[in-house]
């Protein structure tokens, strides 16, 4: 249990809370990196957060107008993460349908 309370406070340090970031100032690995992977999506909105010394920016790809994806890209445009936010939706409406 012990363990349980000193684990975020011993991350703490490591991870900083997010600060949104302009589209047009994300260094340009991370441009490429979003080029690559949006496919038809729209890149709408960027924030970005450090992880010990490595700046992570998430950005919030819109497809039609509709969250699709959220990429987490390194500072040097390794993707790190990529969560399908339709997927969710789509699970939540059904989860809905089912409690009828």
């Amino acid at each position: 249990m012990r363990s349980l309370v000193l684990l975020p406070i011993l991350t703490l340090p490591f991870a900083s809370f997010a600060d949104d970031v302009p589209l047009e100032s994300l260094p340009q690995a991370v441009r490429e990196t979003i080029d690559m992977e949006k496919g038809d999506g729209v890149a709408k909105s960027a924030d970005s957060y450090g992880w010990g010394n490595v700046t992570i920016f998430r950005v919030e790809i819109d497809l039609q107008g509709v969250p699709d994806l959220e990429l987490q890209i390194a500072g040097n445009g390794k993707l790190i993460r990529v969560d399908r936010l339709q997927d969710e939706q789509v699970d939540n409406e059904k989860g809905d349908d089912d409690s009828e």
